[in-house]
């Protein structure tokens, strides 16, 4: 089996060296990792990790907690990177009504990286809390190649993000939901990805490993009607198209192998 981890933070690690990160994810199968930032003094951590690990492709966001924070010429600069590397990702970035009430500056911020996004032909990861009305109505606004990462809203929700083309994120956040069978029995297994938020969204306490995603992919195929082995060979032939063009500049990375894992 081999899988990959569609949102992790391997910046933000303290306990463990990411070197033993993608090592021992390794071990387990897990051997591609979308490197998610949230704010522009991450952009030079994401870039040396890219460049240091070819298993890792680069994500660059302004997340909504931190639009205050940013300097004037973030959006010239977020497109710079773009630019200088054709295998970029948008992210992380979005709207979350948590933090406030008053979204329409993070609005702003968001649709500038999604414009982005559109016009560079990028993925584009989503942070969307509590802002399900305000994402409805900017749809339009947002790539195909679009995911609502950490999902973990109704089914009803899940159906309309999916109807549109769009990816769903899944991390270990999911299974903490009472009506989590409800809720995957209604999507689309062709568009869903898996993820961990590393080193967040853990069940236990402690840091989220990506060594330990196929303990997730066991949990949730059976209710997809699919052995973990099956869905990893779905959602990695998903990838490519969630990628798009990114993918075609990687395939390098991207071979499939007959891999096995062991669940710690």
């Amino acid at each position: 089996m081999e899988l990959y981890d569609s949102h992790i933070h391997l910046q933000d690690y303290k306990t463990e060296d990411v070197n033993n990160i993608i090592k021992k994810a390794a071990l387990c199968g897990v051997r591609k990792f979308i490197n998610v930032s949230t704010h522009p003094d991450d952009w030079n951590k994401i870039d040396e990790l890219a460049a240091k690990y070819s298993q890792v492709i680069p994500a660059y966001g302004v997340h909504p907690w931190y639009i205050k924070d940013v300097l004037n010429d973030w959006v010239e600069q977020l497109e710079k990177r773009l630019q200088q590397n054709p295998a970029a990702v948008v992210g992380e970035c979005g709207i979350d009504r948590l933090k406030s009430e008053d979204t329409s500056a993070q609005k702003s911020v968001f649709l500038q990286q999604a414009e982005l996004a559109k016009n560079y032909g990028r993925p584009l990861i989503i942070h969307a809390v509590k802002a399900n009305e305000e994402m409805q109505k900017i749809f339009v606004e947002l790539p195909k190649q679009t995911v609502f990462h950490s999902f973990t809203g109704s089914a009803e929700w899940g159906k309309n993000i999916q109807k549109h083309g769009f990816y769903i994120g899944l991390n270990f956040s999911i299974l903490r939901k009472k009506n989590m069978v409800e809720i995957l029995q209604n999507l689309d297994i062709n568009h869903i990805l898996l993820e961990t938020d590393g080193p967040y969204q853990n069940n236990t306490n402690g840091e989220t490993m990506p060594e330990n995603l196929p303990q997730l992919a066991e949990k949730i195929a059976p209710i997809f009607g699919q052995s973990a082995s099956q869905l990893s060979r779905i959602l990695m032939h998903k990838l490519r198209n969630f990628l798009g063009e990114c993918y075609d500049y990687r395939t390098e990375i991207f071979t499939l192998t007959n891999c096995y894992f062991r669940a710690s």
